[in-house]
């Protein structure tokens, strides 16, 4: 299954604590069947004449001898006190040791031995001399058998040879028969303990032993779930705390065309709740799909010990079932993988209209809000009762199975009971048995609906999981230092589900050192351009070079070890002040940080906060303004110390002093680093060595203000209609 072979890198070093859940859950299911086998005992001792010696006895006879007897109860027996002193044979097995001495059915045997057989002997005591023979060991029976209406008195040589019968047998005869033995030794080894009496105080001891006895082995099969379940536990935990770290990493290490085409919502559904429902896929497995089965199987064990031809009717409906659970759970898990996308689209609803809720209430759109929320709910709604539909099907599809399998058995199982041939009491747990374990395998069928589920979680995260890193290419060299110039040669690129390209045939030279403005209308290709530089994309064809070396030759972490960039979205981290400053320079002395922080404007705002440096910032930066928040980012940028500076529409949340300030701590730093700009204020756009104008994803014309203003029509007007002057 591919479930199994995909979660094994994460489930499979655990294997130590696998093996605990495996032994514990067999632990739980032979406990379980050990608890339920106490029954005919305890039924023997409360409502039989024999006792639970005479039952231990009586079985030790039908697995030496393959003869059984018929126990008369208490009430035949008061209405007929013969019947305490003769053993009714009701079955012989075909070439047993039974039949070998003449023995039939309907035989009534009234003494064992060179006795008297008209003195009588209790049938009890036969049983147990019949049991406690020894090897090599000859028995006189005598008989009571009608034969044409006339009943006369039979002498039976029953022999016992030097070894049991079975030890000649084939391979599963000589298993089957030698284990119920040594079953049958231990018992009569336990009950050795208690006397052989059958008055009321007998009977109230072994009740109570077999109480206490039940008591130990419940505790027992307790303990052994409470282990199962913790382990396994452990095991989930474990394994989805990995799969969510690598899926992290994994996500760090992805293009950002990924997340352009899929949104952010996306990814983080798949990370926390996909990631949850391979870990209930894997508690499942540990659990339920251990526990259940192993009950099953125990629980067939046990019907298959009490009679074999009874359970064999029962399971052919196995066949069925397992055609049924394959069926649905292929439904489940297609209908389960929608609703999964669904609920994606769901999340990603919900986070854009929270970030935008000031927005939706100062435009009055809640409604609208609303309603293309509750379409997504909807659609949600239809795959996921879909799945329900597929799901809940199937227990009621597997209850008629089972009711099929378990009324043939219920037939067959009376007519033997009806012929002698079956005791009602051993027909009551064997329907008992088969009930339990046809309960168990249903519950199975739902296992294997909830591991669909996991299925589809499984294949949306691992969509991820296989997503190729960022292209770099082998052998890529280190991109050491930046002294001539960079080059954009006839770049063409397109968006990943684009049907135009965003940028046609741009070429841009620029000298080391030199501030270069980038202007144009929205949608002109500007900052698709500069974010070319960092290779957060590639281009569909042309070069971007770095003294004459192209960046896609160039390892990803030298090149942009030469960036900083501060975009008009300010990211910050949920951190100190100091942290988010030194986020590109982890060794970074305090000294440095508070030097980038007075350079860019921040020191003055962040030394009078009570934690100083030390504050933390909220979700978002919380707490602090705009631009105050924007100046920190400004100094990350600073403190870095990158070669190329990348400012994109970085001043729009700074007031016009600030901008100053930080103008002339940027133009100090400049002299020897390139810059790339885009923005809309006028007084940021002058300082620039050269403006570049971009109209339709290409460049029209560069030049100085004074040039571009005579020359260009398209920065005239940009300059009247959209380039704001310094306030």
């Amino acid at each position: 299954m591919i479930f199994f072979r995909r979660i094994k890198k994460y489930v499979a070093p655990q294997w130590y604590r696998i093996a605990i859940v495996v032994m514990a859950a067999t632990m739980v299911g032979l406990l379980f069947a050990m608890s339920f086998m106490t029954v005919i005992p305890l039924l023997k001792v409360m409502m039989g004449e024999e006792g639970l010696h005479g039952w231990v006895d009586r079985q030790g006879c039908k697995w030496r001898y393959e003869m059984n007897f018929a126990v008369p109860d208490k009430t035949d027996i008061m209405n007929n006190p013969d019947l305490s002193y003769e053993l009714e044979v009701i079955s012989v097995g075909k070439n047993s040791l039974a039949q070998q001495a003449g023995l039939k059915v309907k035989d009534n045997i009234i003494g064992i031995g060179e006795n008297d057989p008209n003195r009588p002997q209790k049938s009890l005591d036969m049983m147990k001399e019949l049991a406690d023979c020894n090897n090599n060991e000859n028995f006189i029976l005598y008989v009571l058998r009608n034969a044409g209406g006339n009943v006369r008195t039979e002498k039976i040589s029953l022999a016992v040879p030097k070894r049991f019968m079975f030890e000649d047998a084939g391979f599963i005869k000589k298993w089957k028969w030698g284990f119920r033995w040594e079953i049958i030794e231990r018992a009569r080894k336990i009950t050795a303990l208690l006397p052989r009496n059958n008055n009321a105080l007998a009977q109230k001891k072994a009740i109570s032993f077999i109480i206490i006895a039940l008591i130990g082995v419940s505790i027992l099969r307790c303990l052994a779930s409470y282990t199962q379940k913790y382990m396994g536990a452990k095991v989930v935990q474990t394994a989805t705390a990995h799969l969510r770290e690598d899926m992290f990493e994994r996500a760090m290490n992805m293009p950002v065309s990924y997340f352009t085409v899929n949104g952010t919502s996306d990814a983080i559904s798949r990370m926390i709740g996909d990631v949850n429902g391979i870990g209930k896929g894997i508690r499942v497995l540990l659990g339920k799909s251990l526990q259940e089965p192993m009950k099953a199987i125990f629980m067939l064990g046990c019907a298959l010990y009490l009679d074999y031809k009874l359970t064999l009717i029962f399971l052919a409906a196995a066949p069925a079932t397992i055609y049924v659970m394959a069926t649905f759970g292929k439904r489940v898990r297609k209908f389960a993988k929608k609703g999964l996308q669904t609920t994606s689209s769901m999340l990603g609803k919900l986070q854009e209209s929270v970030a935008a809720l000031r927005v939706v209430k100062v435009y009055n759109q809640q409604e609208r809000e609303s309603a293309a929320y509750k379409a997504l709910s909807q659609k949600n709604l239809k795959q996921t009762m879909r799945s329900a539909k597929a799901d809940a099907a199937t227990s009621p599809i597997m209850d008629i199975l089972g009711m099929l399998a378990g009324s043939a058995a219920l037939l067959v199982g009376i007519d033997m009971v009806t012929n002698s041939n079956m005791e009602p009491s051993v027909f009551f747990m064997i329907l008992l048995a088969l009930g339990v374990s046809a309960e168990s395998v249903r519950k199975t069928s739902d296992v294997w609906n909830s591991i669909q589920d996991s299925n589809a979680s499984m294949d949306r995260v691992f969509q991820i999981m296989d997503y190729p890193d960022e292209y770099e290419k082998p052998n890529s060299k280190e991109l050491v230092s930046i002294k001539d110039k960079i080059e954009f040669k006839d770049i063409v690129f397109t968006y990943p589900n684009s049907p135009e390209p965003v940028l046609r045939k741009v070429n841009l030279s620029v000298k080391v050192g030199r501030n270069i403005a980038v202007v144009g209308s929205n949608g002109s290709g500007k900052t698709t351009l500069i974010n070319l530089l960092p290779r957060f994309f590639s281009p569909d064809s042309g070069q971007i070079l770095i003294d004459g070396v192209d960046i896609a030759d160039c390892t990803l972490k030298s090149l942009r070890s030469h960036i900083a960039m501060v975009t008009q979205n300010v990211v910050t981290f949920h951190d100190t002040i100091a942290a988010n400053i030194a986020y590109g320079k982890s060794d970074a002395t305090m000294d440095e940080i508070i030097a980038a922080a007075k350079r860019s404007y921040a020191h003055e705002f962040i030394e009078p906060l009570p934690m100083g440096y030390e504050t933390v910032l909220g979700e978002h930066g919380v707490g602090l303004s705009g631009g105050q928040l924007q100046r920190i980012v400004i100094a990350r940028a600073i403190l870095k110390n990158p070669s190329i500076f990348i400012f994109d529409e970085a001043m729009s949340q700074v007031d016009a002093d600030s901008e100053s300030k930080i103008h002339d701590a940027i133009e100090a730093i400049m002299h020897d680093r390139t810059s790339f700009v885009i923005a809309h204020r006028f007084s940021t756009i002058i300082s620039a060595d050269v403006i570049v104008v971009m109209d339709k994803g290409q460049i029209v014309a560069q030049g100085s203000h004074d040039e571009l203003m005579k020359t260009c029509g398209i920065y005239h007007n940009l300059y009247e209609t959209q380039l704001m002057p310094a306030e």
